[in-house]
């Protein structure tokens, strides 16, 4: 919405904690059905991005692009706007980027495993396509949580969507995500917006170390502010107040 652009958004780059050290958006940058998909929206959505102090991750969600009445057009405009968003700052964090696939990335900080994938919400305009990425992100992050199994004391996922019946071959299954991370058996907490409202799932996948949280939109709260001590039994401390971003 306007006031979004005008107001909400900028006042929320502006204001972000001196002490944040970086910023993940998880997509829905601009609304398909409103919006149609112009760049306008895209661009106007980049250059508050840009506006942050502290460097920022963006990932695709649906109105982005799979939304769009073009998927290609969509997709484009994401990637000339948003792609490899964080190297607009120079930061130490060192990624790992998958290939053809750049969107989605790793990097380990301060004792956790950050992934941020591309997971769309919305019915997958490509079948094949959706269970090709998801065969790709599924071997990386199995790989890089395995091969760093002794680096880390804890992951965070971020990703659009809520896990559905088309991310099935993801997350379910005697291979699939969730067993994985019950093997692996440290914290596994899962951040994602798609439905733009706050809810949390203990044990998601019947998965006692997987934690999963749907996000707040924008309009409605500031950015959650993510605090980890990995030293601690529970590690992990999240702030939904704006005060505390002050």
């Amino acid at each position: 919405s306007d006031d979004e652009r005008e107001n909400i958004m900028p006042r929320q780059i502006d204001t972000l904690g001196k002490d944040a050290e970086f910023l993940v958006h998880v997509g829905d940058l601009e609304y398909a059905i409103e919006d149609r998909c112009e760049e306008w929206a895209y661009e106007i959505a980049s250059d508050i991005l840009n506006r942050s102090q502290v460097p920022v991750f963006v990932l695709p969600g649906d109105n982005d692009i799979n939304d769009c009445d073009d998927i290609e057009h969509g997709e484009y405009m994401w990637r000339k706007y948003f792609r490899k968003f964080d190297q607009r700052w120079d930061h130490d964090f060192e990624l790992t980027r998958w290939g053809n696939l750049d969107e989605s990335f790793s990097f380990l900080h301060n004792g956790v495993l950050f992934f941020g994938i591309n997971i769309v919400g919305g019915t997958p305009y490509s079948k094949s396509e959706a269970q090709t990425r998801h065969a790709v992100h599924l071997s990386k992050l199995k790989n890089i949580m395995k091969d760093r199994y002794h680096e880390y004391e804890l992951v965070i996922l971020f990703g659009h969507a809520e896990p559905a019946s088309w991310h099935d071959d993801l997350f379910l299954g005697s291979n699939g995500l969730a067993t994985f991370v019950e093997d692996m058996g440290k914290p596994f907490l899962h951040l994602h917006g798609d439905w733009h409202e706050w809810y949390e799932v203990e044990s998601s996948f019947d998965v006692d170390n997987y934690l999963r949280i749907s996000l707040d939109a924008g309009e409605f709260a500031p950015p959650i502010r993510v605090m980890i001590d990995s030293s601690k039994k529970n590690p992990v401390r999240i702030s939904r107040r704006a005060s505390d971003l002050d």
